[in-house]
C-alpha cells in the first residue's frame, strides 16, 4: 500500500488487450480497482530441447494463471538434457503434437490466451519443411578481367561461397564493362608502416596470413592513434575497407563514436611535403548482425590524390578492433554494402569523394552477355579493344536457419521476398498444427508471433528483376554492378539507384513476407504480433511492415542491453509510432529480457524499466520469460538455459506474490489503452530508408512525437478543419516536422503530398530538399521535383523563411522549439525530464502518466497542458486521491508531485470547468506546497529524446524521508494529513486563509522482542531470537542462515494507545530485501513490494497490545551461490548458469528500522 506524500507515485507497466477503444468512456473507479482479465500482461513460454512433461506443463499453466497473467506465447528452443527428464521429446513428432494439444487444452481450461511463435526457435521463420529454392537468397558474383589480346577460353567461376548442394546456385546475368581506371580486382600492401603506437601489430593487417590480428585501438586522448602506410612509389588510393561495424566497434554497434580521417602526403619539388585530407567520415551506426557469416566491409571512399604515403587517423571515443584494412586503387561507392542493403547501417550523406569519372563505370557501356554463357561456364565473347571486366551474377541459399531450434526442427529460413516462401513456411508449422484435425485446431490457438529479425539480410528472390521493373519503372540489370560496389555514372546517381533497390526489398518484405503471413494467419482466426525488423537489423521502411500486425511489438532489456546501446539498440519509438499512425490501439513490448540473469531478480527491480516503456507509449507487456520446468521436485528451474531472460517461473521464491505485480500492471495497461495518444509533432523520417533517428537527436522537452513514414503520409494522414494532421482513428498532431536529415532527399510523391497538406491547412517545418532520392520516373520526375521545390521553398534558396500556401504554413531555418512557440503550442508537460511521461485523451478528459527516475526522486510542480480537477490514480493500490493543492493559469494546471525513486502515478483531469483548490500550504510560516511555484522542477540533465540511458540499471535502495503532508484516498475523504507539529495555513486565490494548529505524537520505534522463523528443510533453525532488534538474516554468522532463500517471518508484540478520530498511523518497515507481507493482529495488509515499504495500519491497529508479523521474501541468489560451493549430492536446488560460489551475497531480510509513524487529518476542507 502507498499513501500520497503529496504525492507519492508508483510504477506502471504496459497494457494488453483492447479494453477501451478510442472514443469510449473513461474508466470508472471500480474497473481500475479490479481490472478485467483481458488487460493483464502475458508471458513468453519456452520449451527447451526435449525437456517436456505433461505434469510439468499443467503445473506451469496453473502457475501462469495463478500469477495473474492473461496468456502464453509458446516457443520451442534448443537445449541439452536436463537431469531426470526422460524420455526426451522429439520436436514435431506425434508425441510433440500431443504435448502441444495438451498445452492448448490446459490454456483454455485456465482461461489463458494461447499464441505461438511462428517457427521453432525464435529466429525467424523457417524449419525443415523449407526447400533450398524457397529459402532466403543472396546475390553473389565472380569477376574475370579480359583484354582484346586474350586467346584463351574465358571461364567464369560459379560465384557461390561454398560448394554444398544446398547452396542451390542459380544464374542471374553476365555483364561486361570497360575496366575502370585503377581497378585491378585486388588490394595493395604497403612496403613500410609507421605509427605513434608502434606496439600495435600493424604489420599483420597486410601479412597475407589467415591469422586475425588482435589490434585494439583504445579511445583517443589528446593525440589520436595513427598509422602511416608507405608504398614503393606514388599511387592513388581510392577506397579502404574496414571490418563490419559489429566487430570494428566491438559490439558498440549503435553508437561507435568514432571518426576516421585519411591524409595523403603531397610531395612538391618547390617545398616541404604537406598533408592533404582525402577522407574524413564518421563510422556509421550498424547492428548486431553486421558480422560473420554475412559480414560486409565498411568501405571508405577517398578523394583522388597521388601519394607514396597515406596516414589513417582514428578519432574514437570508444574502443575499435581493426581486424583488417584493405587498401585499393579501385573506386568504390562509400559504404556500398550498407547502401546496397547487404547490411543495415546509417547512411552517410556527407557528400561524394572527388574522383575522376575514369575510375567509374559508364552505365551506357554495360553490356548484357547473359546469352553468351555456355553450360560449362565459358563465355563465347571477346572484347574488340581495351581491357574489360566480366561479372557473373547468381543467387544462392544464404544458409541461414531458424535458431536456436532443436536439431530435428531446424531448417532453412524461408524466402522473405516471395509469397511462395511465406506460404511454404506457414503450411509447414502454424498452418499444420492449426488445421482441422491438428493439435491446436478449433480456435484453441489464438495468436501468432513473429519475433525480432535475427536472420541477417536477403538480397535476391527469383522474381526480383520483374518486381523491380514493376515497382520502380525501369530495368534492374544494367545496374547490377552497383550492387557489388562499382560506381555507375557518378556516386549520386548510384546512390539514387541503391535507394530504389532498398525500397524494392522493403516493398517485397512488407507484401510477401509480413503481409502474406498475416493473410494466412487471419484465415485461421489468429491475432498477429510483430517484433522489430526493417530499420532494426535489416534495411527497409522503419514502420510499414507493422501495418500488417494486430499488435506491434518492441523489446527492452534489463539491466542493460547486450550491445552497449541503451535504447539506441532497442528503441520504443518505432513500434509505438507505428501503432499510432496505423491505428493499432495495443502496442506491446517483450519485457525485461535479461543479459545478466543471476536469480537476484524481483518485481521491484523491473518497475522502473516498465515505467520507461510506459512513458514511451507501450501499453502491453509480454514477460520474458517463463521457461517450462518438466519436473515438480526441482527448484527454482531455469530460464532458457543461459543467462538470457528474467526468470518468471513457478519455482521463484516470490512467485506467490506475482498477483500484486500483475494487477498493478493490468491497472496501468487498462489506463493506457483508453482513448487516443496525445502528441504534438509528427516527425517524418524521410524517403531514404535510413536507420531510425538517433536516440540523442535534439528535441525540445515537454512535447511528444510520433515518427511517420511515406506510406502513412500518402495514405493515412489527412488534415482536418483545424489544420491538425490526423488519422482515421482520431490520433492527431499539431505540425509535421522534416529535420534536415529527413528533408535532404525526397521523392516527387512526398513533395506533392506536402503541397496538398499545406493547401488544406497543415503547418509544416521542413528544410529545403537538396536532391530527388530516387530514379523512378526519369528526367520528367527530375523536372517535377525541381518545380515542386521552387513552388514550396522559392526559386532562390534561403537559410530561413516561410511560405503560406492555401490555409497552411511552411517554415524553414528555425528550430522545432521556436516553431512550436510560433504556433502557440506550449509544452504539454513541464517540470520533468523529457521522457518520463505520456498523455492520452478519452471522453473529453486528459490522463497523464508520470514516472520518476530509477535512482532519483521526483519533486516538482509539474505543469500539464490541461484543465479540470486533477486526481491521482495509484496503480499499486487501486486507490484514487484528489489533489487538494494545485494552480491553474490559462490552459495549464500546475500539480505539486513528490515521487520516490522509481515511483509513478496517473494524473487524471476530470472534466470540470471551474475547479477550485488550495494553491499554497505553509507550516509555521514555511511554505510546504505552492502550486504557483514554477521554479520547483525536477533536477538533472534531461534524457535524450528516445530515453537513452547507457550503463547498468540495477534498482538501488534510496532512503525516503518522511513527508510533511499526504492526502488520504477519496474513500477516506481525500483529506490532507499532517505529519509534524505546527501551525498549518491554507491559501487560495481570492479565498480567506484557513489556519489550524496540529500536534502529532512521536514516532514509535519497534526494536524489541523480535523473533525470526524459517521454514524447515533449508538447514536453518526454526526460530531465532533477535536480541538487538530486526536485522537481515544475510548478515548472520551461520552460513546456512545467511544463505537462506525464500520467505522467513519476523514477529514481535508492541503496545500503543488508541488513535484519535482524526489520527492516522503508518507502519514504516525501513529497508526490506525484497518483499514484505505484513500481518497485524491477524489482518493481512496489502503487499509491500515497492519502496518505500510503508503501510497504513490505522484500521488494523488496536489500543493496547498488538501482534505484528512481517513475512519477508528474498531471491534465490544467496542459496544458489551457497550451493554452488557444495558437492552436487548435497544440493537442493537446480538451475543453469546460476551465481558462482564466491559471488558476494546479497542483502536479504528486514534491515529496518521498523517504526510506527503518526499523523493528523487537517480539519480544513480539501478545497476553499
Amino acid at each position: 500500500m502507498r499513501f500520497y506524500r503529496f504525492l507519492i507515485l508508483f510504477a506502471s507497466i504496459s497494457a494488453t488487450a483492447v479494453l477501451f477503444p478510442a472514443e469510449e468512456r473513461a474508466m470508472d473507479t471500480a474497473t481500475f480497482a479490479a481490472p478485467p482479465r483481458a488487460v493483464f500482461p502475458e508471458t513468453w513460454f519456452h520449451l527447451i530441447g526435449g525437456n517436456v512433461s505433461r505434469e510439468g506443463l499443467t503445473a506451469d499453466i496453473d502457475a501462469v494463471a495463478a500469477a495473474g497473467l492473461a496468456g502464453i506465447q509458446l516457443f520451442h528452443g534448443a537445449g541439452g538434457v536436463w537431469p531426470g527428464v526422460t524420455p526426451q521429446i522429439q520436436t514435431l513428432s506425434p508425441s510433440w503434437d500431443g504435448m502441444l494439444e495438451h498445452v492448448a487444452d490446459e490454456a483454455k481450461r485456465a482461461g489463458l490466451r494461447f499464441t505461438m511463435q511462428n517457427c521453432p526457435g525464435w529466429a525467424m521463420s523457417g524449419g525443415p519443411w523449407i526447400t533450398p529454392d524457397r529459402a532466403m537468397r543472396h546475390l553473389v558474383w565472380s569477376r574475370v578481367d579480359v583484354g582484346a589480346e586474350s586467346v584463351e577460353a574465358l571461364r567464369l567461376p560459379v560465384p557461390q561461397p561454398s560448394k554444398e548442394e544446398w547452396r542451390d546456385y542459380r544464374d542471374v546475368a553476365v555483364l561486361a564493362f570497360p575496366t575502370p581506371e585503377g581497378d585491378t580486382g585486388g588490394n595493395v600492401a604497403p612496403v613500410a608502416i609507421r605509427s605513434n603506437r608502434p606496439d600495435l601489430p600493424w604489420a599483420k593487417l597486410w601479412a597475407g596470413s589467415e591469422e586475425v590480428p588482435d589490434l585494439r585501438i583504445e579511445p583517443a586522448g589528446v593525440d589520436p592513434v595513427w598509422v602511416e602506410v608507405e608504398f614503393a612509389g606514388p599511387l592513388v588510393l581510392r577506397s579502404a575497407g574496414f571490418p563490419g561495424i559489429e566487430r570494428f566497434a566491438m559490439r558498440r554497434n549503435f553508437d561507435p563514436s568514432a571518426r576516421i580521417q585519411v591524409r595523403a602526403l603531397v610531395e612538391s619539388a618547390e617545398g616541404a611535403p604537406t598533408w592533404r585530407t582525402v577522407a574524413d567520415r564518421e563510422v556509421p551506426r550498424g547492428n548486431w548482425q553486421d558480422r560473420p557469416p554475412q559480414e560486409n566491409a565498411w568501405v571508405l571512399a577517398l578523394d583522388e590524390q597521388p601519394a607514396r604515403v597515406y596516414r589513417f587517423v582514428f578519432h574514437n571515443r570508444k574502443p575499435l578492433a581493426l581486424l583488417y584494412l584493405r587498401l585499393s586503387t579501385a573506386a568504390r561507392l562509400q559504404d556500398w554494402a550498407g547502401q546496397a542493403g547487404f547490411v543495415l547501417r546509417s547512411l552517410d550523406r556527407s557528400g561524394p569523394p572527388r574522383q575522376s569519372p575514369a575510375a567509374w563505370v559508364r552505365g551506357a557501356d554495360v553490356l548484357d552477355l547473359s546469352e553468351h554463357l555456355r553450360p560449362d561456364g565459358t563465355l563465347d565473347w571477346r572484347p574488340r579493344e581495351g581491357r574489360w571486366t566480366v561479372v557473373r551474377y547468381g543467387h544462392v541459399n544464404t544458409g541461414v536457419t531458424n535458431t536456436p531450434a532443436p536439431p530435428e526442427a531446424t531448417g532453412w529460413e524461408c524466402d522473405k521476398l516471395s509469397p511462395l516462401g511465406a506460404e511454404q513456411h506457414f503450411a509447414g508449422y502454424i498452418g499444420r498444427v492449426s488445421a482441422p484435425g491438428g493439435p491446436v485446431d478449433g480456435g484453441r490457438l489464438q495468436g501468432m508471433l513473429i519475433d525480432s529479425w535475427e536472420c541477417y539480410t536477403q538480397t535476391w528472390t527469383p522474381a526480383m528483376e520483374a518486381e523491380f521493373a514493376t515497382r520502380r519503372e525501369y530495368a534492374l540489370r544494367r545496374w547490377l554492378p552497383a550492387l557489388a560496389g562499382w560506381v555507375i555514372d557518378d556516386p549520386l546517381t548510384t546512390e539514387r539507384f541503391l535507394r530504389d533497390w532498398r525500397a524494392t526489398i522493403s516493398d517485397l518484405l512488407v507484401a510477401n513476407y509480413f503481409g502474406r503471413l498475416a493473410e494466412l494467419a487471419r484465415e485461421r482466426g489468429l491475432r498477429l504480433f510483430f517484433e522489430a525488423a526493417t530499420g532494426d537489423v535489416t534495411p527497409g521502411d522503419l514502420l510499414e511492415y507493422y501495418q500488417a500486425a494486430d499488435v506491434p511489438m518492441c523489446e527492452f532489456w534489463r539491466p542493460n542491453d547486450p550491445h552497449w546501446g541503451g535504447l539506441e539498440a532497442k528503441p520504443f519509438s518505432l513500434a509505438v509510432s507505428a501503432g499510432h499512425i496505423y491505428g493499432k490501439p495495443v502496442i506491446a513490448a517483450e519485457a525485461f529480457t535479461n543479459i545478466l540473469l543471476d536469480y537476484s531478480e524481483h518485481p521491484f527491480q523491473f518497475k522502473a524499466s516498465a515505467d520507461r516503456a510506459f512513458a514511451a507509449g507501450v501499453n502491453h507487456l509480454v514477460l520474458h520469460t517463463y521457461t517450462h520446468n518438466p519436473r515438480l521436485d526441482l527448484v527454482p528451474g531455469t530460464s532458457f538455459g543461459s543467462r538470457i531472460g528474467s526468470p518468471f517461473i513457478r519455482g521463484q521464491t516470490w512467485w506467490q506474490h506475482m498477483p500484486a505485480f500483475t494487477t498493478y500492471l493490468a491497472r496501468c495497461q487498462a489506463m493506457l489503452q483508453q482513448g487516443v495518444p496525445v502528441a504534438d509533432v509528427l516527425w517524418y523520417v524521410g524517403d531514404d530508408l535510413d536507420q531510425e533517428p538517433r536516440a540523442d537527436t535534439p528535441y525540445p522537452s515537454g512535447y511528444k512525437f510520433d515518427l511517420c513514414n511515406q506510406d502513412a503520409l500518402l495514405r493515412r494522414i489527412s488534415v482536418d478543419e483545424a489544420g491538425r494532421l490526423t488519422t482515421p482513428e482520431g490520433v492527431s498532431w499539431r505540425l509535421l516536422w522534416l529535420p534536415q536529415d529527413s528533408a535532404r532527399r525526397l521523392t516527387v510523391p512526398t513533395l506533392q503530398r506536402l503541397r496538398g497538406m499545406l493547401e488544406a491547412g497543415a503547418v509544416v517545418l521542413a528544410e529545403r530538399p537538396q536532391q530527388r532520392v530516387d530514379l523512378s520516373g526519369g528526367p520528367a520526375a527530375d523536372a517535377a521535383f525541381d518545380q515542386l521545390v521552387s513552388a514550396l521553398w522559392g526559386n532562390v534558396p534561403s537559410p530561413s523563411g516561410e511560405a503560406l500556401l492555401g490555409r497552411g504554413r511552411l517554415r524553414w531555418g528555425v528550430s522545432l522549439e521556436t516553431m512550436l512557440g510560433e504556433i502557440d503550442c506550449g509544452p504539454d508537460v513541464a517540470g520533468v525530464r523529457a521522457t518520463e511521461w505520456t498523455h492520452r485523451r478519452v471522453d473529453g478528459e486528459n490522463i497523464y502518466f508520470v514516472a520518476a527516475d530509477r535512482a532519483t526522486p521526483l519533486r516538482a510542480n509539474v505543469r500539464f497542458r490541461a484543465t479540470g480537477r486533477p486526481e491521482l490514480w495509484d496503480a499499486v493500490t487501486g486507490q484514487i486521491h484528489p489533489v487538494p493543492v494545485f494552480a491553474r493559469v490559462g490552459g495549464v494546471t500546475s500539480v505539486p508531485l513528490d515521487l520516490p525513486a522509481a515511483g509513478s502515478v496517473f494524473v487524471r483531469f476530470r472534466a470540470e470547468t471551474a475547479p477550485v483548490a488550495w494553491q499554497q500550504v505553509e507550516r509555521d510560516g514555511t511554505v510546504l506546497l505552492d502550486g504557483m511555484d514554477a521554479t520547483r522542477t525536477e533536477a538533472g540533465v534531461p534524457f535524450p529524446v528516445q530515453g537513452l540511458q547507457p550503463g547498468a540499471e540495477e534498482q538501488p535502495w534510496i532512503p525516503q524521508p518522511w513527508p510533511d503532508l499526504t492526502v488520504t484516498p477519496a474513500g477516506l475523504g481525500g483529506k490532507l494529513v499532517a505529519w509534524r507539529d505546527g501551525n498549518y495555513t491554507m491559501r487560495g486565490r481570492g479565498w480567506e486563509p484557513i489556519s489550524e494548529r496540529v500536534e502529532v505524537r512521536a514516532a514509535q520505534v519497534l526494536n524489541a522482542g523480535w523473533k525470526l522463523q524459517f521454514p524447515s528443510g533449508w538447514d536453518a533453525p526454526s526460530e531465532l531470537n533477535l536480541a538487538d532488534g530486526v536485522q537481515p538474516w544475510s548478515a548472520h554468522a551461520n552460513p546456512a542462515i545467511a544463505a537462506f532463500s525464500g520467505t522467513a517471518v519476523y514477529s514481535t508484540n508492541f503496545t500503543v494507545s488508541s488513535l484519535a478520530g482524526n489520527e492516522r498511523a503508518w507502519l514504516d518497515l525501513g529497508r526490506v530485501s525484497e518483499i514484505a507481507e505484513v500481518e497485524l493482529n491477524g489482518q493481512i495488509l496489502p503487499l509491500a513490494w515497492t519502496a518505500p515499504h510503508q503501510l497504513d495500519v490505522s484500521a488494523a491497529l488496536r489500543a493496547g497490545e498488538n501482534r505484528l508479523k512481517v513475512h519477508v521474501t528474498n531471491t534465490w541468489f544467496n542459496r544458489l551461490a551457497y550451493e554452488a560451493g557444495l558437492p552436487a549430492t548435497q544440493r537442493r536446488t537446480w538451475s543453469i548458469n546460476g551465481p558462482v560460489a564466491d559471488a558476494p551475497r546479497r542483502l536479504a531480510g528486514l534491515t529496518g528500522p521498523v517504526r510506527l509513524v503518526f499523523g493528523r487529518i487537517l480539519a480544513a476542507p480539501t478545497a476553499p
